[in-house]
């Protein structure tokens, strides 16, 4: 147990000295974020400037039904045949046709010059205005309050009731804050277990592929060592995953935003940081020791990383439905356990079954520890296996016996 020490020791500091531990856990963070957030100015800036073209210019109307009332700031034209005149020398930057029977179909015609985009593909650009517009135009014998009331018919209140009948204490604003936190933790658990994860099988593969290992198998057994790197680098990943939870809540102090967070959510998320990090970790050094160089150990150990990644496939799912059967039955899948646990309390504390967090706890403990069993035996089997791939038998063979 000495040695697995000091390997793990030797594990920790080596990495966490490392440039791009220092870079991925400080400055990557802030690099995405500036990243999202200039490029959420750059579309709206892109969308704002691709639109505006069509409504910074007056809008021209072909009236066939007869029923539009006059506008200060649209053009109307007796004909389409003008309509189209006009918009070809940029008089306007669009224009509708009203057919005789709008207002049986409601139909409008809608041309503008330009060519169908993601978001105009559907409905083209029009200026502001345009839907009161017309509502005006169809209601202009009624009185006027009626006519406001029909351009906001609703305006709803929700109101949600707890199982006793009486209103919930919570809110929508509420609701909307622990979706945010929930996906929040969820990349942060994601991303954190296979950052160290992936440490392991790289750290791994390069002293295979440098012959450090027969030095090093000299005076260390493979168990040892083993042990040592998952603990070694496991604490490099804890700190990091700190280290960007305190990044975070920074920033979300900066930008004075509130979330409603359950103080249990961060003894979940390092609980389940350490379980699923040693499943993942164990996994991939197993599996990884069987490749003959690095691409050979990541080709090997992807599946892994597959796995644990499909919750976020489902996480619509999640959103609507935390305490429904698939967000149950993902929760008891081992590899996908850590992050849909995580998402199903943070977004819903009171609606998760303490079982379903015992049950998942309990299932990913067992696994862990199939998970450390299996890949030691390859892991021991794989170490020295250099310029050979070992067929599905042999390894069988090697989970499967103890020595």
């Amino acid at each position: 147990m000495n040695k697995a020490w000091i390997v793990a020791r030797h594990e920790f500091l080596t990495t966490v000295r490392r440039v791009w531990f220092v870079v991925v856990t400080f400055v990557l963070p802030l690099v995405f974020a500036g990243i999202a957030f200039g490029m959420g100015k750059v579309a709206k800036s892109a969308v704002d400037e691709s639109f505006a073209p069509v409504r910074d210019k007056p809008m021209g109307y072909v009236d066939e039904w007869g029923g539009m009332l006059r506008h200060e700031k649209h053009l109307k034209f007796a004909t389409e045949k003008e309509a189209i005149k006009a918009l070809l020398e940029k008089q306007i930057g669009s224009y509708i046709v009203l057919p005789k029977d709008y207002l049986k179909t409601g139909e409008v015609k809608v041309a503008t010059l330009r060519k169908p985009t993601l978001m105009t593909s559907r409905v083209p650009p029009l200026p502001e205005g345009v839907d009161g517009w017309l509502l005006d135009s169809i209601l202009k014998t009624t009185d006027p309050e009626s006519v406001a009331r029909a351009k906001r018919p609703l305006d709803p209140r929700p109101v949600f009731l707890d199982e006793t009948g009486n209103p919930s204490t919570e809110d929508s604003k509420e609701t909307e804050q622990r979706a945010f936190a929930a996906y929040a933790f969820f990349i942060l658990l994601l991303m954190s277990i296979f950052t160290s994860s992936a440490y392991l099988l790289q750290g791994m593969a390069e002293e295979k592929e440098n012959r450090v290992l027969e030095m090093v198998l000299s005076s260390v057994k493979p168990d040892q060592l083993m042990l040592g790197k998952l603990m070694g680098l496991g604490a490099a990943g804890l700190l990091q995953m700190t280290i960007w939870t305190i990044m975070s809540f920074v920033g979300v102090l900066y930008s004075a935003i509130q979330f409603a967070i359950s103080p249990m959510a961060f003894a979940f998320c390092f609980t389940y940081f350490l379980l699923g990090y040693v499943l993942f970790g164990s996994l991939m050094l197993g599996f990884g020791a069987l490749g003959t160089n690095l691409r050979e150990s990541q080709q090997m150990a992807s599946i892994w990383s597959f796995l644990g990644a499909t919750p976020a496939f489902i996480v619509i799912a999640l959103f609507e439905a935390p305490q429904g059967t698939v967000a149950r039955i993902f929760s008891y899948i081992p590899f996908t356990s850590p992050t849909t646990m995580m998402f199903r309390y943070v977004v819903d504390p009171k609606g998760t079954p303490l079982y379903d967090i015992v049950g998942s706890m309990l299932i990913l403990v067992v696994s862990t520890w199939l998970a450390i069993k299996v890949s030691s035996r390859l892991y021991r089997a794989g170490l020295l296996l250099y310029g050979k791939r070992p067929g599905p038998r042999e390894i069988w063979r090697w989970m499967v016996n103890a020595r």
